[in-house]
């Protein structure tokens, strides 16, 4: 087609019709315009033919928008998919809320005692002692308060308190209060043993401080708080106290979000005091990377506590020998820290501590977002049980051995074993049948008791004959045990295996068969321990909830052991004490395992388009069975599981269901699954897809566990009875959030892709050869239109292809040379950097994620230029003071210059003075396009406009890095500054650049060809940094632009002739010998 000169309609035209076209002005106060009333239509059909764009050879005399229909609509499908995605974050695949209020009557005392000299901090920080109704409140003297109002009271600095318990101290994480100890507190003290002591709790003022932003806070607040741990231990020492117990050498520390990180910090400040912390508890802390990678700072603390931790358990002398740490992670409610980022298995050894989810925690099992985890009464109860557990006050560490700390803290927070931990088994007991009522129960593999309230008085003893006795055709190797009523030896109910003491080995299946056995030889073990699980019954909606949101906190006990450990026992006996006041029911179960277990391979994209149907699952009804999906191990996708069947009218229990994971402790429950119309939520939380060092293990993917009344078969009832019906679906919708969470920055860093490819194309065709420079949006839409972006985001797939192939290759090599079931803990089975590109490790399915991001970012980019070049229009005839004043021919021209000096010698953050030099471009700009509305021959002014706009939007893609710091620098008080930040040198180079635009001195044209192939080509080495470690370490976009900038800024004095000439001498040195000539 030849080539065209109609020209692109512009949204700043009042003709809603498209058919106008910009001219240069002809007064000194407006922009005019030539309509085209003829042929409209015809013009638009033209303007939208490729073609039209492609060879567009007119000057652009004005701010055009160059804004075509399909720019236009990828825009649209941008924003709805934006949208849809912060939507499913909020309201789809979200675990139910179900958290209970707690309640207290907290005190705060700010103990101005600790007033540090030569402190650490920016800000005003402060250290507070907890206490709440029903606590020792004699340890500050009344006469030594000052009332600060509410709660808050002053202890004077000539005061001293005298804690008489064991020390804790809280810390906040970010912009968080140091009243956020009060629910755990309230519950710690209730939690409270006789015969203990009561536990101190410190908290600290950070002032409410964004920690999250900048990683100088995060070391001011790793001094500050090794400081505060040596004044409180100093106030054990300060008084006497009981003889018979050592005063405290080490303190507990709870964290919250990234108060967490700040508690593994202190072990590398320097000031930090050897053996001071033995434990750490962490609430919603986000341990494998920031929450946001904006900052240079947060990334290099990382990095050092990270190193220090993987070395810190290694050698007879390493520093976190003795200390334990647990991880707490909310789950997908919390919005702010993806819990994905929450396991510390790659950091700490098993022996050492353990992540867990609140929807696992026993006596729990909820959800909870980043607030709600500090009060959530089922969560912070189980919470303060566990530290008032691991204490021991006849310790100088004030907490247990390691070995028992974990197994306490394991019970408590993992798996509930009642009241039975020891792993031995108790003294023998001998029972003599004839002097008590007994029944046995043989042959049978199920056998079912129902309660009824006072039904028996006296004791009872139910006798299960173990089939490895009588009946090992049928391959029973499981006993499994389920009931709604409390055992153990102080409950109505215990467990005892037995073995016959009346005849011999070889008849006992004969004596038991015809009840002449008159004694029984009896002990209590570990292996018949029950674990709680949350009742599921007719009326249940959530764990522990009924209808109505009613808090019931009913729970049944279940228990499954392999009949192996039960030998050389012949008999399980249920020791009824006779004395219950409830009614309820059991239900024993004798089965073979793997007959239960059902192990599904399916892939991705199988379960996205056909999805997963059991019509009998299981095949053989048990009381439990499993369903193993190995190949669901990304946790990017959810799903939705219906379920039909499961019950009879006659059942003891609703069907219910676990959900487990195989990268941290995240059982899910859902109870009465059959009442669920809508289906069952499965989603879960995995690795990282950027952590170098990572837990794998041979059995991936989730496990669905089914519990059903056995004594539901099929055929009982009508329409009842039925085996379980299983669909699994992925949900689409709802796996758009997930996306959200995980790739939180993905979009800053490809928009930033977008900017470079764009501006690389006007450096490369515009300003050369009488051609004027184009509008960045005209660049935008040729680059769609041509399929570059396209085009560009198929080589982003194939690299990840190639990256996926790489890491598989790694992973199968490592399994080849050594043992698959080994704890991996440390061991780095990455590829190296090439692990922290793109999207990281996911697999195939996910590469399609990458052209959708990319041009997701592109209607971004479109609708940021539209932003900023209307802004520029609607300001510009406001400018016509401000252009004199910026005007080339002034003396004023330096005012900027001595208005940002100005501002460095007071001393402001770097990142400030560039959201100022932003400002300044902005009205620069809107300067620029007054000015050539007045010239008589302006094209060369709307030169300048074009390429100071798209400067203008480099600078915008910048804000996002600069406005956290100025968020710190600005809650701080404004008069403090970090020397990190303190860096001149960091906006030096844009100063000057911002300067040269302003003096429209910076126009690229035939002079400066060399040099135009130079910072393409700086354009292009950014591109290639971006690809591999963009999405990782965003924070290096920053300093990258700068590079770029200051590289620019050299080449263009190479023009000048000073410039050339000490390039000559350069070379004359150099032995290169030629002419220079002046131009």
């Amino acid at each position: 087609m030849p080539e065209t000169s109609i020209p692109p309609p512009s949204f700043d035209s009042p003709d809603p019709t498209l058919g106008i076209k910009p001219r240069s002005a002809q007064s000194t106060n407006e922009l005019t315009y030539e309509k085209h009333n003829d042929n409209q239509l015809e013009t638009l059909n033209e303007w939208m033919h490729p073609s039209a764009i492609l060879h567009q050879s007119q000057p652009y005399s004005a701010a055009f928008y160059g804004c075509s229909f399909r720019l236009f609509a990828l825009f649209l499908i941008s924003a709805v998919l934006l949208a849809c995605a912060i939507h499913s974050s909020f309201h789809y695949q979200l675990d139910p809320k179900g958290c209970m209020m707690t309640y207290m009557q907290p005190t705060y005392y700010r103990l101005l005692d600790f007033n540090l000299e030569n402190t650490y901090t920016p800000g005003n920080y402060g250290l507070l002692l907890y206490r709440d109704e029903g606590d020792d409140h004699s340890v500050v003297h009344p006469d030594s308060l000052e009332h600060l109002g509410g709660t808050d009271w002053a202890v004077s600095k000539s005061a001293k308190i005298r804690p008489t318990g064991i020390p804790a101290l809280f810390i906040p994480g970010n912009a968080g209060s140091a009243r956020q100890i009060r629910s755990l507190a309230r519950e710690t003290t209730t939690a409270y043993k006789p015969g203990s002591k009561r536990i101190d709790f410190f908290t600290v003022d950070f002032n409410e401080e964004f920690s999250a932003f900048h990683g100088q806070i995060l070391v001011y607040q790793a001094k500050w708080i090794n400081t505060a741990i040596k004044y409180i231990l100093s106030l054990y020492n300060d008084h006497d106290s009981d003889s018979q117990q050592p005063r405290p050498t080490s303190i507990l520390i709870v964290g919250h979000s990234m108060g967490g990180i700040v508690a593994r910090t202190i072990f590398i400040m320097e000031n930090y005091l050897p053996g001071s912390v033995r434990s750490i508890l962490t609430l919603a802390t986000p341990h494998m990377v920031p929450p946001l990678v904006l900052d240079y700072g947060i990334t290099k603390v990382y990095d050092k506590i990270e190193d220090f931790w993987a070395k810190g358990y290694s050698g007879p002398n390493a520093a976190l020998t003795n200390v334990s740490i647990v991880s707490i992670m909310g789950g997908n409610q919390d919005l702010t820290v993806n819990s994905d980022a929450g396991n510390i298995h790659h950091l700490v050894p098993l022996s050492h501590g353990f992540s867990v989810f609140t929807s696992a925690i026993p006596h729990a099992w909820v959800g909870s977002d980043h607030l709600s985890i500090l009060w959530c009464n089922q969560i912070v109860k189980q919470v303060g049980k566990v530290l008032a557990d691991i204490v021991d006050p006849t310790r100088a560490e004030q907490v247990r051995p390691l070995k028992e700390r974990m197994e306490i803290l394991k019970r408590h927070l993992i798996a509930d074993k009642g009241d039975d931990p020891s792993d031995e088994i108790e003294d023998e007991e001998i029972i003599y049948l004839p002097d008590v009522k007994h029944t046995f129960l043989t042959k049978n593999t199920i056998w079912t008791n129902e309660l009824q309230i006072n039904r028996r008085k006296s004791p009872h003893y139910y006798i299960l004959s173990s089939p490895l006795q009588h009946n090992k055709e049928d391959n029973l190797d499981t006993f499994t045990f389920l009931t709604d009523q409390e055992f153990g030896p102080h409950k109505h109910f215990r467990f005892l295996l037995c073995k016959d003491t009346s005849v011999a080995a070889s008849a006992s299946a004969e004596a038991d068969e015809k009840g002449h056995i008159s004694s029984l030889s009896c002990k209590r073990s570990s292996f018949l321990s029950l674990t709680a699980i949350p009742a599921s019954t007719s009326t249940s909606t959530l764990p522990l909830f009924s209808n109505g949101g009613r808090f019931t906190g009913q729970e049944f006990r279940f228990l499954s052991t392999s009949l192996s450990n039960l030998e050389p026992f012949q008999y399980i006996v249920v020791h009824d004490k006779g004395d219950h006041l409830s009614s309820g029911f059991m239900i024993a179960e004798f089965m073979n395992k793997d007959a239960s277990i059902e192990t599904v391979h399916t892939s991705t994209m199988r379960l996205l388009f056909h999805g997963l149907r059991r019509v009998r699952f299981p095949k053989k009804p048990t009381m439990i069975s499993t369903l193993r999906l190995p190949n669901i191990d990304n946790s990017l996708l959810a799903y939705n599981l219906k379920v039909k069947g499961g019950s009879c009218k006659d059942a003891k229990f609703q069907p219910m269901m676990k959900q487990s994971n195989w990268a941290s402790h995240e059982d899910k429950f859902v109870v009465n699954i059959a009442e669920k119309v809508s289906g069952l939520d499965i989603n879960f939380h995995g690795d990282l897809p950027y952590h170098d060092k990572v837990q794998l293990t041979p059995n991936n993917g989730i496990e669905l566990h089914f519990w059903r009344d056995p004594n539901c078969h099929e055929g009982n009832g009508e329409g009842e009875g039925e085996p379980l019906s299983l669909k699994l679906t992925v949900d689409k919708y709802g796996s758009l959030g997930k996306v959200v969470i995980r790739y939180r920055t993905i979009i800053l860093v490809f928009t930033f892709m977008v900017v470079i490819l764009t501006l690389r194309k006007q450096f490369k065709d515009d300003g050369r050869d009488a051609v004027s420079f184009r509008p960045f949006g005209v660049i935008m839409n040729e680059l769609l239109i041509t399929g570059t972006y396209l085009r560009f985001s198929i080589l982003l797939v194939l690299f990840a292809a190639y990256q996926y192939s790489s890491k598989k290759r790694v992973v199968e090599l490592y399994y080849q040379q050594h043992d698959p079931q080994q704890e991996l803990h440390g061991k780095d089975l990455t590829n190296g950097w090439f692990e922290d590109a793109l999207l990281g490790r996911n697999e195939s399915f996910f590469w399609l994620l990458l052209p959708i991001f990319f041009h997701v970012s592109v209607g971004i980019v479109a609708f940021v230029w539209f932003v900023l070049n209307t802004m520029v229009q609607l300001v510009a005839p406001c400018f016509h003071v401000l252009y004199t004043v910026v005007s080339r021919d002034t003396p004023y021209s330096r005012a900027p210059w001595a208005l940002i000096l100005a501002v460095l010698a007071v001393g402001v953050p770097y990142q400030f003075l560039f959201i100022v030099i932003f400002i300044w471009l902005l009205s620069v700009n809107a300067g620029t396009a007054f000015a050539a509305s007045t010239a008589t021959n302006p094209q060369k002014i709307w030169d300048a406009f074009h390429i100071n706009m798209s400067i203008l939007v480099v600078f915008f893609f910048l804000l996002p890095f600069c406005v956290p710091a100025v968020m710190v620098w600005i809650r701080n008080g404004w008069y403090k500054v970090f020397d990190s930040d303190q860096r001149v040198d960091f906006v030096f180079p844009f100063i000057i650049f911002v300067q040269a635009l302003a003096r429209e001195s910076f126009i690229v044209k035939d002079p400066w060809k060399i040099n135009r192939k130079a910072a393409r080509w700086m354009l292009d080495m950014m591109m290639v940094y971006l690809v591999l470690m963009g999405v990782r370490y965003s924070w290096q976009i920053f300093f990258l632009t700068w590079m770029w900038i200051t590289g620019l800024l050299l080449l263009q004095c190479l023009e000048t002739y000073t410039g050339k000439l000490l390039w000559a001498q350069a070379l004359h040195s150099l032995g290169f010998h030629g002419h220079l000539k002046r131009d």
